[in-house]
């Protein structure tokens, strides 16, 4: 990769893609289990015969409907789901968050026979280039990105030999970033010789707030334009509105996106009468939150004062409340979900997990990319050390944010091979399930996008 400019571009040439830099090393060195490997190369009619085989009550035609949609805004997503069961024994994978920059693709081992650049390369192919090639603006390529540099470089080198031209890579942290700018609604990159390159299209990775810095309507085509970010893709409170909406509207041909009890738009004053309604136990989120931050588990006292103090920094925010995930099957509430957690170890430990699905839209519908799990810091099923707060029991995200920059705990990390997929104890349906939960997830958020831009 040579460096143009001093300022945080890069460009990026046809061939630069070395798999070692873009994958985590125990990732590239492992292989992908075959049951994973068989539910990728599953096309979306069986998908769809064999979610309908299991749940008899789902219209296949609705199911084909949106697992097939062309979404206008959303076509990249991740989705963070839970393995979970209730008093009865009823399993299900409920959706936690939908992801519009979602990362993971460092984590995915590789299929056999696929070309080297897996995942990297499938996204720009399958999504990104049909998308720029029916767009009409005129410039360069080009890469913009404020965290996940292992990725994003194996981004812009996939797009770079899926083109074969130069990309520019373009770290774009804030508004006044000196070499980033939208002008007139058009990206355009600083280059070596101090001139401002306009861009035709771009892959967008940016993550903290990135609507104080990309406009809306951009002329510059962008994968995911910042229309899914604030529809869903960004913003929590958006998302289950929208995940609302669409249980009101395929409840009749039994579809349903599963989410924890939901409480939106909770003030700060009202946070202490949740608390006592959900009887000493809630998640509290901050809607435009992400990676882990501005997400606080209560399950004590102490646990809401700390937690309210945290938030009292801004008194005027809205906050969503979910009913918290228990560790183990709860009397107080009859139908609440408690984590099935992946199988006891040898020390007889048992870790709440998540399981992070990437999809992407093709020509042949949606099409799951990339998955991958992540493991809470301390078992479900021993008692929590005094000392420690319940996020060590429930947290499992493995950001980590530092004062110079991001890292990850990716000791927690669950790999999706022959050597770990086994301690999750999912299946082929559960794999199954997990896609067509996301699908759901893209579905309405991109309804939703279009209701609220177009």
């Amino acid at each position: 990769m040579k460096l143009s400019i001093s300022k945080g571009v890069h460009l990026v040439e046809p061939g630069d893609f070395e798999p070692a830099d873009h994958w985590y090393p125990r990732a590239l060195n492992s292989n992908l289990h075959p049951l994973v490997s068989y539910f990728l190369n599953l096309n979306n009619h069986q998908l769809v015969e064999r979610y309908v085989r299991l749940n008899p009550h789902v219209q296949s035609e609705a199911l084909e409907k949106v697992i097939n949609y062309t979404p206008k805004y959303f076509k990249w997503a991740g989705t963070d789901l839970m393995h979970v069961v209730n008093s009865k024994g009823q399993k299900k994978l409920v959706v936690i968050e939908t992801n519009s920059c979602p990362s993971g693709q460092k984590s995915m081992p590789l299929p056999e026979f696929d070309p080297e650049s897996g995942g990297y390369y499938k996204l720009m192919n399958d999504t990104f280039k049909p998308m720029v090639d029916a767009h009409e603006e005129t410039g360069a390529l080009a890469l913009i990105y404020d965290k996940n540099p292992m990725e994003n470089v194996g981004y812009a080198s996939a797009i770079a030999d899926v083109f074969g031209e130069p990309v520019y890579l373009a770290e774009y942290k804030s508004s006044d970033t000196e070499s980033v700018k939208f002008e007139n609604g058009k990206l355009h990159i600083e280059d070596e010789q101090c001139n401002w390159v306009p861009i035709r299209a771009a892959f967008r990775y940016v993550t903290q707030h990135p609507w104080d810095r990309i406009p809306e309507k951009s002329k510059t085509l962008l994968l995911n334009p910042i229309e899914a970010c604030l529809a869903g893709g960004r913003n929590k409170s958006a998302a289950y509105k929208a995940y609302a909406d669409f249980n009101q509207e395929f409840k009749k041909d039994g579809l349903e996106i599963y989410v924890p009890k939901t409480f939106l738009d909770v003030s700060l004053g009202e946070l202490a009468s949740y608390y006592d309604q959900l009887e000493g136990s809630m998640v509290i989120k901050v809607p435009d939150s992400n990676a882990g931050q501005g997400v606080y588990t209560v399950t004590s006292q102490a646990e809401f004062d700390k937690a309210y103090q945290a938030l009292s920094a801004n008194p005027d925010d809205k906050y969503l409340i979910q009913e918290l995930i228990f560790s183990n099957a709860n009397e107080k509430f009859e139908n609440a979900f408690y984590h099935i957690g992946t199988l006891p170890d040898t020390k007889n430990r048992s870790f709440a997990f998540d399981a992070r699905m990437m999809v992407h839209a093709t020509d042949k519908g949606m099409r799951p990319l990339a998955i991958y799990s992540r493991k809470s810091k301390y078992p479900l099923n021993q008692p929590l050390p005094e000392g420690l707060d319940s996020w060590e029991v429930y947290g499992t995200n493995l950001s980590v944010k530092n004062t110079d920059g991001w890292s990850y705990d990716d000791v927690r990390l669950i790999l999706f091979d022959i050597k770990n997929f086994g301690i999750l104890g999912l299946g082929l349906d559960e794999l199954i399930e997990g896609f067509v939960q996301s699908c759901m997830a893209v579905y309405t958020i991109d309804q939703q996008a279009k209701r609220m831009f177009d």
